[in-house]
């Protein structure tokens, strides 16, 4: 029996052992784990991949996140890689530094190095190819020129011995030659002979850089730029903008210059040449321009970095000398009159009024916590704000307009003229009035009309717009739609249930559609309400919560804390603002965006006023691709080429993981991934990264795909086919060999059940004894659960309405103080809506910590709800309670709160606790009207109740 045992298990081992191998062509490569600090340059494939040659890290592959190094194969010491080019064959053809010449196939597996009559140990400091595909070859001892298909490489003989720096080519095909002697020109094409540029004193002096830009050639030198006129040969200009490494043109009369003191950008005036300094103490050695539009900068000792879009205008004249960096300001849309521009500044009015801004500030018994918007209705300007309806006149100022309506308080959201001239108010939770024009704009305003038959009670109109019929629309905050009539409100739609969740912020009404912005997206809503589209970050949106939203000429801008949209009004050319250093869009305000002329707009954000034009916004490239980058096979990472559909694997795979990225190397792009296994219906979300984790494939033929979504495009991956080999125990002489093994398993089995089963029936009862135990843990770990608040951590109001019966029934039998307090975060709404709920989520667990920190450990602490917490403090007498409180009061006012810069407070209730049944219920009710009284008071201090004092 055991001979027969040793040999199933020896034919075992053989089939394991005879298991395909790996057949599939792919490259190892090696990830790079820090950023390259020194790049000489860089270059794209047909694949969208951007190349670095890189001094210390050799040749690298960059997806716009991370760096792959390639290298030959027995090549000795790592090679200093100084250029890199891609040809139409999409072939690497790779420089180094006393290493030659390479070629790298367009599989990326096999490496070629170019001799005859290349040196194998060649610096080269220049390669580019020409309108012909020729490859130019700069080293330091001479030109080589390789011809298109061509095996190996012929030198230029005037320029032997030369260091050649820079080449740049004419339309005509006259070549212009950087050389440390001086500029050299010959035309390759007519064979005609070349000269040594002979120009004041260019003769004879290293130049460094050249470049051909319309009728000018642009030199380079360590004594700064010459602009040459082709023309007749004069120099028309000079800068002394010295040690330049490279030009690229960016417009007809304007360039980009990299040298080794920065970036600087050159432009050509009527007085000369004038530079700008974009990026300072960078040594920059190469520009590249990729398919997307983005311009690169290698550098040495700063690595690949991108060129700074332009910085974004300030709005003139600035508000920033009105505007606090401690304490921001919220800043309201601004309102343009007949007679000067306003601009809300939270609790004052800014009027521009002979070029300069002057504050209009409301007398402090009026209370005004915001203005919202300025109009001029029957001969006077209108000022909306939270206090109502204030008049202004330049002798007497901001002054209270006294209307005679139901409502206590008309805290104005929005204002607007309709096309009857009547002034409409959109009121924050009570509806809507209309004030009709007055017949003589001398007389009083006529007594306002409230039109709020239709509306819900505290729904609020939180827009009001007019289309271009010159017809008024509302929306409420939960996204219903009314027209507004002379004498009523009429409801016209009104949300899917699906999207009636959440909160609507702004509409805009066009002639044909209108847009709605809310929390989950923007929605367009036809004019006759028979279509509804839900736009969200599949459709381009940089975020799905919408605060703004207004139309120019040609484009409709999107506000949101993520970013800035534009489109056409049919959803196409999608456009998205850049992140910039000077902009910070959390900031952004509600209703922040408004049209300017020349399709520009105005954005507000708490640290001011910018003016932002179409131009100064990035278009979603249209041809970006989705590749697999990567993958790991049991560990080891390989590169895969995109001709490679198929993915052979061997019999043993431990873990199979695939990485597959969109390169758009825009990284305010929102990307989303989703892959479909085996052509199944429906895709399955990845998220914002394509990682697939593959292991225990079953055997046979896999397919994969993979789609992003990015600007409204989807863009798809080739299926990749994944062949999974059949295991040696579905083969033919495994069946029978596991036929074999399993009778003499079955008896051995039988033999040793019997055995075993007498200390099964003993572990039986153990099992069951640990069994009961678990489920006693678990059954004690819900009861916890059901007790504590899911925020904070905390207690909630059922588990210490629990506490304190308990507390109240010892107290029964031993009278003991016992003080209870209940405390209210300060200004909480308006952390939520300045900042979100989850800024106000992050505060309320911040303040539970620290109120769990300093109370002692007899002390009870649960959230009561909301913003508000509620403490009993045993044995706790109220002088001793109240001096306990008010140290936690002036502790949370010193709690950090970055980056949200909130000064925060809170109010405090004390009640004592009597042992009478209904005393905690009386406690609990005194102590949340001390608390409302310390509210009126003013916030921030601790209030007995009436009964303690």
């Amino acid at each position: 029996m055991p001979r027969i045992w040793l040999l199933c298990c020896y034919a075992c081992v053989l089939l394991l052992q005879s298991a395909p191998a790996l057949e599939l062509h792919a490259t190892p490569v090696e990830k790079l784990q820090n950023v390259p600090g020194i790049v000489y340059d860089v270059a794209q494939d047909q694949q969208d991949f951007l190349w670095l040659a890189a001094e210390y890290d050799g040749l690298l592959r960059f997806d716009g996140t991370e760096y792959l190094r390639f290298s030959p194969a027995n090549a000795g010491p790592p090679f200093s890689y100084s250029q890199v080019v891609n040809d139409s064959q999409n072939n690497l053809w790779v420089a180094t530094w006393g290493h030659g010449l390479w070629q790298l196939d367009p599989q990326r597996r096999h490496w070629h190095q170019v001799s005859a009559p290349v040196p194998a140990d060649a610096r080269i400091q220049f390669m580019q190819h020409d309108k012909a595909q020729n490859l130019w070859i700069g080293t330091t001892t001479g030109l080589y020129l390789l011809r298109a298909n061509a095996t190996t490489a012929e030198i230029v003989q005037p320029l032997l011995g030369q260091r050649i720096w820079q080449l740049t080519e004419q339309s005509d095909g006259t070549l212009w030659v950087a050389t440390s002697q001086g500029l050299y020109q010959f035309n390759p094409v007519s064979k005609a002979s070349g000269s040594w540029l002979q120009i004041g004193d260019l003769a004879g002096t290293e130049i460094r850089a050249v470049t051909v830009h319309g009728d000018y050639l642009l030199i380079g030198r360590r004594a700064g730029i010459e602009l040459l006129d082709l023309r007749d040969g004069v120099i028309r200009h000079r800068s002394d903008l010295g040690n330049t490494n490279v030009f690229m043109s960016e417009s007809a009369d304007q360039w980009l210059v990299g040298s080794i003191d920065g970036l600087y950008r050159q432009r050509l005036t009527p007085t000369g040449l004038e530079s700008e300094l974009l990026l300072p103490a960078v040594d920059a050695r190469s520009l590249y321009r990729d398919r997307q539009n983005n311009i690169w900068l290698s550098t040495r000792y700063s690595g690949l970095m991108r060129v700074p879009e332009p910085p974004l205008k300030s709005r003139q004249p600035s508000v920033s000398a009105f505007i606090s960096p401690t304490q921001k300001h919220r800043l309201g849309p601004h309102s343009v009159t007949t007679s000067a521009r306003w601009q809300p500044l939270e609790k004052s009015l800014l009027q521009l009024k002979d070029g300069r801004w002057q504050e209009l500030i409301f007398a402090p018994e009026y209370q005004v916590a915001y203005v919202r918007d300025v109009v001029e209705f029957a001969g006077q300007t209108l000022v909306g704000t939270d206090q109502g309806l204030y008049r202004y006149q330049p002798d007497s100022g901001l002054t209270p307009v006294h209307l005679q309506t139901n409502t206590p308080r008309l805290n104005i959201e929005r204002m607007a003229r309709a096309a009857d001239g009547a002034l409409w108010l959109g009121l924050w939770e009570h509806g809507v009035y209309r004030i009709a024009a007055p017949s003589d704009t001398a007389a009083a305003l006529p007594p306002p009309v409230q039109l709020q038959t239709k509306l819900q009670a505290q729904e609020g109109v939180i827009d009001i717009q007019q289309d271009a019929q010159q017809q008024l629309w509302l929306l409420s905050r939960q996204g219903k739609l009314y027209q507004g009539l002379p004498t009523e409100l009429k409801l016209r739609w009104q949300p899917p249930q699906d999207l009636a969740t959440g909160y609507f912020n702004c509409l805009l009404a066009e002639a044909d559609q209108f847009w709605l912005c809310t929390d989950r997206g923007l929605l367009r809503v036809s004019k006759d309400f028979s279509q509804v589209d839900m736009l969200s970050l599949a459709q381009g949106l940089p975020d799905i919560r919408v605060i703004g939203i207004t139309r120019t000429e040609q484009f409709i801008w999107v506000l949101t804390r993520n970013g800035v949209m534009l489109m056409r009004p049919d959803g196409t050319d999608i456009r998205l603002l850049t992140p910039r250093q000077e902009l910070n869009l959390a900031a952004a305000q509600l209703h922040g965006i408004v049209p300017l002329p020349s399709d520009q707009v105005q954005l507000a954000t708490s640290d001011g006023l910018w003016q932002i034009a179409h131009t100064d916004l990035t278009p979603v490239p249209t041809n970006m691709q989705l590749h697999l980058t990567e993958f790991r096979l049991n560990q080891q990472l390989f590169s895969l080429n995109e001709s490679n559909t198929v993915l052979q694997l061997p019999a043993r795979v431990q873990e199979l993981q695939l990485k597959f990225r969109l390169l758009s190397f825009q990284r305010h792009l929102q990307v989303n991934y989703f892959f479909r296994w085996n052509a199944q219906q429906h895709w399955t979300a990845f998220g914002p990264e394509a990682v697939l984790t593959l292991s225990q494939l079953a055997p046979g033929r896999h397919q994969l795909e993979v789609m992003a979504q990015a600007g409204g495009q989807f863009i798809h991956t080739h299926p990749l086919q994944l062949d999974v080999p059949v295991p040696w125990w579905q083969q033919p002489a495994g069946i029978g060999l596991l036929t074999l093994a399993g009778s003499l398993l079955l008896y051995l089995s039988y033999r040793y059940r019997v055995n075993r089963l007498q200390q099964r029936a003993e572990k039986l009862d153990a099992l069951v004894a640990e069994r009961t135990q678990a489920l006693e843990a678990a059954n004690q770990q819900l009861q916890h659960l059901s007790n504590t608040d899911s925020l904070t951590g905390l207690m909630n109001r059922r588990a210490l309405q629990y506490a304190a019966g308990l507390l109240q029934a010892q107290r029964s039998r031993h009278a003991a103080p016992l003080t209870l307090a209940l405390l209210d975060i300060d200004h909480f709404k308006q952390i939520n809506d300045m900042h979100g709920h989850d800024a106000g989520d992050d505060v309320l667990r911040q303040v539970a910590a620290y109120l769990r920190q300093r109370l002692r450990s007899q002390d009870l602490l649960a959230r009561w709800g909301g913003e508000e917490f509620l403490l009993l403090m045993p044995n706790t007498t109220l002088p001793q309670a109240q001096q306990l409180v008010d140290a936690l009061r002036l502790g949370i006012r010193t709690l950090d709160t970055s980056p949200l810069d909130i000064a925060l407070s809170a109010t405090f209730g004390i009640s004592p606790v009597e042992t009478s049944a209904l005393a905690l219920e009386q406690a609990i009710k005194a102590a949340d009207m001390a608390l409302y009284q310390g509210k009126t008071q003013g916030r921030d201090q601790v209030v007995l109740a009436a009964t303690a004092s």
